[in-house]
């Protein structure tokens, strides 16, 4: 190649010529590249791809260089994966700078805390009485909300044998987005949630079934925002205009305080995000805050933002996931209406949205099944549910219907 070269001028210029074109797009892609990802980061969704793909090519120039002793054809490869690696790295400092060096305050439960018979687990024991003990060769499979799972997990641990409580496919774990799912097809007897959504009750019509709900405890929808933050109360109508997109500044809540709302919802079909939608009645909720993660494959996946604790967020959970079970003190719950989430306020019906949970059936009850929901209501059953943190329906004022 280098005789060729040496002995025929333009030979020599063409490939001058593409060296010199290969140069300078590589430099172009890596000057672009460079400053939207470290720069801006404004291209999150392309770029991871186009840097996989140039540090594959820059390897295979890489190797070409060498089998060929092209020097040149070597520090083009170089240049082009210093570059991915650059770029790589300007995209997750963004990232970190943006969102990372908040925490994700929902995702911190330890939930092996809460497994039936693990050694020195947080589940209130209780006993069974005669009445309700259980047909053990017919044990029905339970799942449910995470918020809940707390009261269904002692249930097993009181009701079931060891060796099944400790099974997942008999006492699962998931979200209400999922649980109801499982429950139309079958892959568990019952599920300890809240109303289902208006989609979940469309997917039950279509699949010919009826839920039966049988009501069992209740507790406060409450909203949140970082502990710093000066907002202790809002009003409904407030909540509203905030994730209606009315509101977008404190500043039009709390006159001194001039920072964007930064307003946090729940995936679609979550208790949360449900009862959310309650709330709203027909005010329109605004497309919910995405975020990137990364997906199977290397893809990156757009998806409804989890609760970051920046100083002028706003989420939203209920009062026993909140206070009990992540026990966060970087966090502040509101009072709404001038009436703040506490156990009494709910009791008394004073606290304006209030949640009841259910237990969920779709298929004719079987012995076990009915025996189960009869203790949830008993005498025993309520103060498993009250010891737990939960407010047992029997113990609330009459006119505290769920809002």
């Amino acid at each position: 190649m280098s005789s060729l070269r040496e002995n025929h001028p333009v030979v020599h210029f063409i490939l001058n010529l593409i060296e010199q074109t290969a140069m300078a797009i590589v430099l172009f892609y890596v000057w672009i590249g460079g400053t939207l990802g470290i720069a801006l980061g404004l291209v999150r969704r392309t770029l991871p791809q186009f840097c996989w793909s140039g540090l594959c090519l820059g390897l295979f120039l890489c190797s070409m260089g060498v089998i060929w002793r092209r020097r040149l054809l070597r520090l083009i490869s170089y240049i082009m994966m210093l570059g991915c690696i650059l770029v790589s790295g300007g995209l997750w400092l963004h990232y970190w700078w943006m969102e990372g060096r908040f925490p994700v305050v929902e995702q911190k439960v330890d939930w092996w805390q809460y497994r039936p018979f693990t050694e020195n687990n947080k589940l209130v024991t209780v006993c069974i009485p005669e009445d309700y003990r259980l047909d053990e060769s017919e044990l029905p499979k339970m799942d449910g909300a995470y918020a809940l799972y707390p009261v269904y997990a002692a249930l097993a641990q009181a009701m079931y044998p060891r060796e099944i409580a400790t099974l997942y496919q008999h006492v699962g774990l998931n979200g209400s987005d999922e649980i109801y799912r499982k429950l139309l097809a079958g892959e568990c007897d019952m599920i300890f949630a809240l109303a289902p959504s208006k989609l979940q009750l469309e997917e039950a019509q279509k699949a010919g079934a009826t839920y039966e709900m049988t009501p069992f405890c209740r507790d406060a929808f409450v909203f949140y925002v970082n502990a710093d933050n000066p907002i202790d109360n809002l009003s409904t109508e407030q909540i509203k205009s905030i994730y209606s997109g009315k509101i977008t500044n404190w500043r039009q809540i709390q006159g001194e305080r001039d920072e964007k709302i930064i307003a946090f919802q729940r995936n679609e079909g979550s208790g949360s995000q449900t009862t959310l939608q309650r709330l709203m009645g027909d005010t329109p909720i605004m497309p919910p805050l995405k975020e990137d993660r990364v997906g199977g494959m290397g893809d990156i996946i757009n998806d409804t933002a989890n609760y970051r604790n920046f100083r002028s967020a706003l989420g939203f959970s209920f009062r026993f996931y909140a206070t009990e079970l992540l026990k966060n003190n970087k966090i502040k719950l509101l009072s709404i209406d001038g009436v703040a989430p506490t156990v009494e306020n709910i009791r008394n019906g004073s606290y304006p949205h209030i949640a009841t949970a259910y237990m969920v059936t779709v298929r004719p009850r079987t012995e076990n099944i009915r025996k189960i929901s009869d203790f949830l209501l008993s005498p025993a059953g309520r103060e498993m549910v009250e010891k737990t943190g939960y407010v047992p329906l029997e113990n609330l004022n009459s006119d505290a219907d769920e809002r």
